[in-house]
């Protein structure tokens, strides 16, 4: 069990004198880059030399390289850092005596690491929400088990992405409702990294003098600015089928981001089938005990929900999450008609 990125950077910053080694595992970038900068802080100060950072892209390089640049002394630099990027590349893909000798190379060097030398390890191009991807996350993981300190980074759930937004949003002084804040989380994939950059958008589209309003979203969000992003969802959720294919064929005109949209659709409906599971019926009381659990249904959020779970029975939502996930796939295959796919899915969720 690895460490949560927000763990890492309290020890840190109270002072933890940094490991010699530590491993990466997850595609999550937002906090990943603060990881990282907490770790070159910690070992190098706050104005580190760049003479000082050692960056060996293993896609390109054995992993040999990179541990024999860890023990190389430096003639400028006391203390160093070396990093390894792409390193799911550095991990065998078969088994054997030549794989066993590339692990035990791991485990070799940490048994003496070098003083003064942190070695980052980035396995960072694997998401654990893919199946096969997952896999060889754990298989990195087992190679390279050696390294004294794993960092899990796991994609955020819409929750953590929502309290990031909320945190970001107070430090840049951003007036942003918690229901627009919402919308954003949701376009955007629960992808904080993203939700920093438009949320800075924002803050200068703004200037701190006004609240932030969806139709700032709608001038500003790429993913946002297709007329019916917002409206597609709701005729999904009132089983209008009629209005949900007009509004397709609107946004397919429009060159519509369809995977984005199906995220919008996927979270809905997961909340909708968790408080249909909770026995809950009415928007106060969707807000009020989701409020326990620690989640957010503003208002129009709540009622939307409400409406959903009046329409659909717990069977019905489970077969259209999985139908969500169907389209999902289709639009990833290697040749995808968008249209086609998505048309399927407004079929199988309306009358």
């Amino acid at each position: 069990m690895g460490l949560k990125p927000l763990s890492l950077i309290r020890q840190l910053r109270a002072g933890a004198v940094p490991a010699p080694g530590y491993l990466f595992l997850g595609a999550e970038p937002f906090y990943r880059s603060r990881c990282r900068n907490a770790i070159l802080t910690a070992a190098l100060g706050d104005e580190p030399d760049r003479a000082a950072i050692v960056e060996i892209d293993l896609a390109e390089k054995p992993l040999s390289d990179l541990f024999e640049e860890a023990q190389t002394m430096s003639l400028f630099c006391a203390e160093r850092v070396v990093i390894g990027r792409n390193a799911e590349q550095a991990v065998p893909s078969t088994s054997g005596k030549a794989a066993k000798q590339a692990r035990d190379s791991v485990a070799d060097y940490f048994r003496e690491s070098s003083p003064d030398t942190v070695v980052l390890i980035e396995v960072t191009k694997l998401d654990s929400r893919e199946r096969d991807e997952k896999r060889r996350l754990a298989r990195a993981a087992e190679f390279f088990e050696a390294v004294p300190a794993k960092v899990t980074l796991d994609a955020l759930t819409g929750q953590e992405a929502q309290n990031v937004g909320k945190h970001l949003a107070k430090q840049m002084g951003l007036d942003i409702p918690q229901e627009v804040l919402g919308n954003l989380v949701d376009m955007l994939g629960a992808d904080a990294f993203r939700l920093e950059n438009e949320l800075q958008k924002l803050e200068l589209f703004a200037g701190g003098k006004r609240q932030i309003t969806r139709a700032d979203l709608e001038e500003l969000v790429p993913e946002a600015r297709h007329s019916g992003v917002f409206e597609f969802s709701q005729a999904l959720a009132e089983q209008d089928r009629e209005k949900a294919l007009e509004l397709l064929d609107t946004m397919a005109k429009a060159g519509m981001y369809w995977p984005m949209q199906l995220n919008l659709i996927a979270g809905l409906f997961r909340q909708a089938l968790a408080a249909k599971e909770l026995g809950l019926q009415e928007a106060r009381q969707i807000t009020a005990r989701f409020k326990v659990y620690g989640l957010n249904a503003w208002p129009d959020r709540a009622r939307q929900l409400e409406g959903i779970v009046s329409r659909f029975g717990k069977e019905e939502l489970r077969d259209a999450l999985v139908a969500i996930y169907e389209a999902d796939r289709s639009l990833r295959s290697p040749s995808p008609d968008d249209r086609i796919a998505v048309q399927m899915l407004v079929m199988k969720l309306t009358r």
